[in-house]
């Protein structure tokens, strides 16, 4: 029995999420009827990060258990020949046989795009959030300060969330100015609640335009209340750009 570890790139527009679902397209689906060709076995596939619908991926990080013999290059040749351009498998290697994708993250990286100008853009319309007013990116860099550090992110957890609790550490925070009105958040830490990244960005977005001050988020943290968050950033904008291990 072989462990093999994958490393996926995917456009998320035409996914229902990464996790398998019945009768609607999704990432895990996808790849698993991909690798059931090349195997022939009825695999079971784990992945870090269980995506949302719409958002993105530069590094996923995935993992099967197969009996097959198929050497680690032809895994990574035949399931891009198989797989829709919109997934693309970046690397395949054998891995220790109690390696898990998920259960052995350390941390992820997620990267959200802003496009703050008067117009849109034909080419990044699926890549990013376009934002019309001004942002102030000194108040968003103000205020991302605060989610700094372990917290109780009841307030930045969407409704419906499977998880034990609420509590999770944000290890970093930047954000950069890319030109042409692009701005990128790029968020650090060991896990991330169900929506946490986008509900944060929605919130840097009301700090940036000026709806809310920066020091207003230790409260909104301190309230573990949804409804005192601001709106949750549409989910084109979301990349999943890295895991660590």
């Amino acid at each position: 029995m072989r462990n093999i570890r994958l490393l996926i790139e995917y456009e998320g527009t035409n996914y229902c999420g990464w996790q398998e679902q019945e009768r609607v397209p999704t990432v895990q689906g996808t790849l698993r009827v991909a690798i059931k060709k090349l195997t022939q076995e009825d695999v079971q596939l784990f992945g870090a990060s269980r995506t949302d619908a719409g958002v993105h991926a530069l590094g996923q990080v995935a993992n099967f258990h197969t009996a097959s013999n198929v050497p680690c290059q032809r895994f990574l040749h035949g399931l891009n020949f198989m797989l829709p351009g919109d997934i693309t498998v970046k690397d395949a290697a054998d891995a220790p046989i109690e390696f898990d994708s998920r259960k052995d993250s350390i941390g992820k990286t997620y990267l959200y795009k802003l496009l703050n100008r008067p117009y849109p853009s034909a080419l990044l319309h699926r890549y990013s959030w376009h934002v019309r007013r001004p942002l102030d990116v000194v108040l968003i860099r103000e205020a991302s300060a605060h989610f700094i550090g372990e917290k109780n992110f009841a307030s930045f957890m969407a409704a419906g969330s499977d998880a034990l609790h609420s509590i999770r550490e944000v290890t970093g925070i930047t954000i950069a100015e890319k030109g042409d009105g692009l701005i990128e958040i790029e968020f650090k830490g060991a896990a991330f609640l169900r929506h946490m990244v986008r509900i944060m960005t929605g919130t840097l977005v009301a700090a940036g335009k000026g709806k809310i001050k920066p020091s207003d988020i230790p409260a909104i943290i301190e309230a573990r209340d949804r409804t005192a968050a601001f709106t949750t950033a549409p989910p084109e904008g979301l990349f999943l750009a890295s895991v660590e291990y």
